[in-house]
């Protein structure tokens, strides 16, 4: 009798710890499962941000069309592990922003270092993007190739266009050291990207033409500025530079 009291005893407690390791094992598989579901958000957040960063800066729908894509790839595969309230919410939110996109609505002009640095940093992001999209099928090689070029040269033409007007402002403003800095680095970007198009050699010479006439235009304005200046009398007709009276040459 005692035997079997005891035998039972053992039988509960194997398994009580079996079903206790049995629920440990269920809520360490839905830990695993929630952590996956917060990085796939994760992913798809960041997918989102680029997608509204990059939309400023392109006319181009089709790449907006991949970002979507993989952004509803990333709440779709959160769905599959794990149903979630806000799937159907986030995937509407998708449709209606590229319903409501708009060609022509691009930002065709960098104003300061920080609009071209974001424009880059979104730039980048995209053909990251549009590299892992490829590797998902979402897009063909040939696809990516086209896209990437495109935004390639639209990085390119935003920040040359930039910095070309930065170094006009600074000309205008009379400060030829940094309105050539932004000259060079215009010319610079032009001579080692690997993007070629029409007018590329005509548009690194006229921004080296610019440089030469905006220094050529100090040299005048300080020559003008010294005549003027050995040319001024005092109120009795006499030179105001005594060494013009005595026929010695300035020196500055």
């Amino acid at each position: 009798m005692n035997y079997l009291i005891i035998t039972l005893l053992v039988v509960v407690a194997i398994g009580a710890i079996l079903y206790a390791q049995r629920l440990a094992q269920k809520e360490h598989q839905k830990r695993l499962i929630m952590s996956r579901c917060k990085r796939l958000l994760q992913r798809a957040n960041e997918v989102w941000d680029t997608l509204t960063q990059v939309n400023d800066y392109i006319d181009k729908a089709e790449i907006i069309d991949v970002l979507i894509k993989y952004y509803c790839h990333y709440i779709n595969q959160r769905e599959q592990l794990m149903p979630q309230p806000d799937t159907e919410k986030l995937l509407t939110q998708a449709d209606i922003f590229k319903n409501q996109l708009k060609p022509g609505d691009a930002i065709t002009q960098l104003n300061n270092d920080s609009d071209i640095h974001h424009c880059k940093q979104a730039i980048s992001k995209t053909m990251k993007i549009l590299r892992a999209s490829v590797s998902k099928s979402i897009l063909n090689k040939e696809s990516y190739q086209d896209l990437t070029h495109y935004l390639k040269f639209t990085r390119l033409h935003l920040e040359v266009d930039a910095y070309e007007k930065l170094g006009d402002a600074a000309g205008e403003n009379k400060n030829p050291a940094l309105a050539t800095n932004h000259y060079k680095y215009a010319k610079k970007l032009l001579i080692e990207s690997d993007i070629n198009f029409d007018g590329k050699h005509e548009h690194i010479r006229k921004i080296t033409e610019k440089n030469q006439v905006l220094f050529g235009n100090i040299v005048k304005d300080k020559i003008e500025e010294q005549i003027e200046s050995e040319n001024a009398v005092d109120e009795f007709g006499f030179p105001s530079d005594l060494n013009v009276m005595s026929g010695k040459a300035r020196k500055d």
